[in-house]
Order: C-alpha cells, then structure tokens, then sequence
C-alpha cells in the first residue's frame, strides 16, 4: 500500500464524477435510441445497466455531463457485450463524446476503445480527454459501430486529472527514494581519513539503460564510431527489425537466423544484455508476405514450428521476448485462425520452450496519445487472471514535442494497476550519434517519468 501511496496520490483523492456511477438505478443515465433496464449480472455493486435493441452505432447508455472547459479527464466504464453479430468473433467498444461548442457546434470525439471484445466477459473501456476552451456542453456514450450488439455497462468512473504543478520536485525525490542509496567506505587499521580523496565511478546501473540497434551497424567494423558509443553508453539492447519473422524467413521454409544471432552473440560477449523483440507481430501489413493468403489451418503449424524455431536458435540469450507485439491493435492470427485466444497459447509455447526468459506484452498508443491505456490494462487484467504467463508490459512511447506531465503520469499510474514491471521506449531521436547527444536525452522532459517511477528500463533509438 505504501507503493501506491507513493506513485498514485491523487487517484487516491479524486471525485467520481459520473451521476450514479455504479449504475444501481437507472438515474441519471439515458438509453439514447436503445432500451435501457437494470441486470443482476453485475461487475460490481447489486446491478448493471443492460443496454438491448440498439438501432445505431452510437445507441447506447449515454449521460450529460458538466465538466470544465479547459481540464482533462478520465473516463472509465465496464462492459460485458452480451452478443455477436455479422459473423464477428469480438466487437470494437468505444468511449465517445458529443462535444457542443459555443456556436453550437457538435464535435464527436474518442477518448479511447477496447477492441476484439469477446462475450461473457467484463472488460475495461476509457481514456482520457482534455476539454476545448470553447466548450459549451458534453455528452458521454457507448459506442459499438454494429448496430445489434447488446451489452452490460457497470462500474464507471470519471475524474479529472490533477495538474502536479511541483512535478519535477517531486520527480527529484522520488528519484532519490528509488534510485540512489547510501555509500558506507570503512577505512581499515588506524588510518586518519582526513585528507583521502575518495572517487567512485559507477559502472554499471541497475535502471535498464538501453537502445535499439542495427543489426549490421554493430557487427561490421567499418561501423566502429557507432559501436563504440553504443557500448560506452548502454548496458542493453534491441535489434531493430532483424528477429521480426519477414526478416528471417524471406520464403516459407527459408528460416535464416545466422545474421541476427552473430549480433546478438558479439552484444553478449561486451556483457550487454539484449531483449527478444519479437516472435511475432499480426498485422495483417507485416506478417510475412507469403502468409497473408493463407488459412487457418496452414498457418497453425506455421506458429508451432516458428516459435519451436526461436527458441531453439535464441534460448537463453535474451532477458526479454516481445512475443506478440501490438497485440490490443492487431489481431491478424485471431482472425485468420478463428481463435481469440492465440496470443496466450503464444504466451504459454514461449514460456514452455525457453523458461528463463521473460515474457513480455508490448504496444503502443498507451503514453503518447494514450487512446489504448485502458485496453492495455484491459488485456493485461485478463491474461493476469487466466494465469497466462507475462512477466511484464512494454510501452512504445514515442514522446516528442510538448508533455504534459500530468496526463502522462495518470496513464503510467493505469498501467501500473495492473502489478508487472513496466519497461518504455521513450522516442526516437534522429540527433548526430555525439555524448552531446546523450545528454540531450538526459535532460529532456520524457526521461523523469520512467525513471523517477515503477519502470524498469528507458530504451532510446537512435537513427543514424
């Protein structure tokens, strides 16, 4: 509890905004093109709100909201769909806004979505939005853009996001909480200590400090300028493209690893520590070509053979495995194959084939934009109940341009709800390989979340 203390003090102090927010009447929430009635089958509390007979899109339960122009909020709802329909395995559900303008003008905007929801099950929806300065009303609603879904909507949650006006203080001693301890140096024998000049130089750190790399870059000798800054500055590592399956099996059947494991052996031997990015990546533009006119049944003991493949080429060499990455965006196997829980067989294969290696969740969407946290978190409550074994939730972040601390720092607090390790790519940066570059990206905005938080590791790319 001290933990979440330190890392969450003002969810801990919020006010629910929502009316009737645990939906144990009807008050304050109208059924808009929908009928709208109380169900004992709830995800809290005595009810929940069942929406059926939806004639559009965006019929659903909906609820008008007084909220100050100006402020960002986070707007959270449980939804259990109910149903099916179009032959659809799962059904996209979306937190959405009727923003009405001085001048009348309506906008209709997204704070954030699950997708590939699957009947019978709870599952979190929501994200956060800043109110325009020019906002006269606001309208909250589900949406779910096929017509004939029926749902339960329970549990919502609505509270403004704090300003930390002393962010960058507090930074400061959460930093020294978590990042530094105290020396003690013992002089033996009798020795006077006055006058000994006593120079420590750290060698090593136990915050992950890391970068993606070229694969030929950190080979090929003609390369030395950016080895030698890699290996002066980091003390971990991530191949670019070079393990994605395009890459290693240009044709079916042509599984060449050779160039990927040399680098991944020299990064070894100058004890880096290398992350496993990754198994697999289902997007239906990136599976490797020759895939993407298959079915299910052809591609099934493609999967076997290819996670078989990695593990036996790579066991034991990384620290990490990205094994299905951007999995809450893409879902290309799950459709292909008809089965929405592919990914945790992934998960299970992975960790039965190669144990002591983590296993790791990756996406993004979740800082940067932050339209996916909640679907994040969604998906990482649901494999932490199923027993499927992740170790931990990587975070694409891509930060550039202004940050508002504030709202990074709410959607890095969601995540961290879910209890595993959290490791972040901060961005890429496109800056002349030079120390002066390093210390651009010291001092930057981004780097005092990851580090003065619950992550674990800072991951840079640099472009050269």
């Amino acid at each position: 509890m001290l933990f979440l203390i330190l890392l969450l003090p003002e969810l801990l102090v919020a006010e629910n905004l929502f009316q009737n927010p645990g939906f144990e009447s009807t008050s304050g929430w109208l059924c808009n093109s929908c009928t709208g009635s109380l169900s004992p089958d709830k995800h809290g509390g005595s009810h929940s709100y069942k929406v059926t007979g939806r004639q559009h899109d965006w019929a659903g339960a909906s609820q008008d909201l007084h909220l100050a122009a100006g402020h960002t909020y986070y707007f959270k709802v449980h939804v259990k769909i109910l149903n099916t329909v179009d032959g659809k395995q799962y059904h996209d559900v979306q937190t959405m806004l009727d923003i009405v303008d001085n001048n009348g003008n309506h906008k209709y905007d997204k704070p954030g979505s699950t997708k590939f929801i699957t009947p019978g099950q709870w599952h979190l929806v929501g994200g956060d939005y800043h109110i325009p300065g020019n906002t006269k009303s606001v309208r909250f609603y589900v949406q779910i853009p096929e017509a004939g879904v029926n749902y339960l909507i329970d549990d919502g949650e609505l509270t403004q996001v704090q300003t930390l006006s002393q962010f960058a203080s507090d930074a400061d001693k959460r930093i020294d909480h978590l990042r530094k301890a105290d020396l003690k140096i013992s002089l033996s024998g009798s020795a006077n200590p006055s006058g000994i000049k006593v120079e420590v130089q750290q060698t090593r750190s136990e915050f992950g400090w890391g970068s993606a790399v070229n694969v030929n870059y950190i080979q090929d000798s003609i390369h030395k300028k950016y080895q030698d800054f890699f290996y002066d500055l980091f003390e971990w590592a991530v191949l670019e493209n070079a393990l994605k399956w395009p890459g290693l099996e240009h044709s079916k059947g042509n599984f060449q690893p050779d160039n990927a494991l040399n680098a991944v052996n020299s990064m070894l031997a100058k004890g880096i520590k290398v992350r496993g990015h990754n198994i697999f990546w289902g997007g239906s533009n990136v599976v490797p070509s020759w895939q993407k006119s298959m079915s299910g049944s052809e591609l099934k003991p493609l999967l076997e053979k290819h996670i078989g493949d990695m593990a036996k080429t790579f066991r034991g060499k990384f620290q990490h495995w990205d094994v299905e990455n951007e999995n809450i965006h893409l879902h290309f196997y799950e459709d292909r194959l008809r089965d929405p829980h592919i990914t945790e067989w992934m998960f299970r294969e992975i960790h039965r084939l190669d144990p002591g290696t983590q296993r790791y969740l990756n996406d993004y969407s979740i800082v940067s934009g932050g339209q996916s946290a909640m679907a994040y978190v969604d998906q990482g409550m649901h494999f932490k109940s199923a027993g499927v074994p992740v170790s931990g939730m990587g975070i694409q972040s891509h930060l550039g341009g202004n940050v508002d601390v504030s709202v990074i720092k709410r959607r890095l607090d969601e995540v961290a709800k879910v209890g595993y390790p959290i490791w972040t790519q901060i961005t890429k940066y496109s800056w002349a390989v030079t120390h002066e570059t390093r210390a651009k990206v010291i001092f930057s905005p981004s780097l005092p979340f990851p580090f003065s938080s619950f992550c674990m590791a800072i991951f840079v790319e640099f472009w050269v």
